[in-house]
């Protein structure tokens, strides 16, 4: 075991502020999308949104072309016969609108006391709001986000605690670093979350702290974790040689 690969995750990290992200400008470098699904020895595409039928959503998964190396060098750092999973890359608006939507339905119902503002700040944490504002788009409609985990040897997904797309507080990537008295579930469960969380690291990406499952390179969240100057990469959208994306 490369035990560099299983630091511990920070405690101490900040919580997200999007008003604080969406102010980071923008100088896209014109990265192409390219498609996720061409390194099935280290990358299983597993769309879950397309699965679900939602609307907006393609059977491929794309990603900027830096993204999708920086993916393959993370796969590498994995142990022996483990893979990568993605769950979800570049996102239309349609989708995003969708899951935005969705998920504050959920909240509402789940909390009818609170406000208006309440339920869509929750929302907030865990779905970015969709946006056709060029200068604040929504991280997925860059290219620049992806939402994943990692499958072993026997091609079962690690339990990291919580779901992919669970809005509690245990899906925060640091939870478990700052719960105390694990049980041994949760402690394999921390070490899985450590481990996704470095090699991501490594490979030059940023995590979103409300989500285990999300990291970021490119763009605008990317330069405020990381202090850059300018995010690289603005709205995007596939483009193929018969088909026109209206979204």
């Amino acid at each position: 075991m490369d035990q560099e690969l299983y630091q511990p995750i920070p405690k101490d990290i900040a919580t997200w502020d999007w008003s604080a992200t969406l102010t980071r400008p923008i100088t896209e470098n014109h990265e192409p999308l390219v498609p996720l699904g061409l390194l099935p020895e280290q990358i299983i595409v597993q769309p879950a949104y397309f699965i679900q039928g939602l609307s907006g959503t393609m059977s491929e998964l794309y990603a900027r072309q830096q993204v999708q190396k920086q993916l393959a060098y993370a796969a590498s750092l994995l142990p022996a016969n483990y893979h990568l999973v993605i769950f979800d890359a570049w996102r239309s608006v349609t989708t995003q609108a969708a899951l935005f939507h969705s998920l504050k339905r959920k909240i509402a119902n789940s909390h009818p006391d609170w406000t208006k503002q309440q339920v869509i700040d929750a929302t907030l944490t865990t779905v970015a709001a969709p946006s056709r504002n060029e200068h604040k788009p929504s991280p997925h409609n860059t290219g620049g986000a992806i939402d994943l985990t990692i499958a072993d040897d026997q091609g079962l997904l690690l339990d990291m605690d919580s779901p992919f797309d669970d809005f509690r507080e245990n899906a925060q990537t640091n939870y478990l670093e700052c719960k105390a008295h694990l049980t041994p579930a949760e402690v394999a469960a921390r070490d899985n979350r450590r481990l996704l969380y470095n090699i991501m690291h490594k490979a030059g990406f940023t995590n979103l702290i409300n989500e285990w499952w999300h990291f970021d390179y490119g763009n605008q969240n990317w330069a405020q974790c990381t202090s850059h100057p300018e995010a690289l990469y603005g709205a995007i959208k596939p483009t193929f040689p018969w088909v026109t994306i209206l979204d």
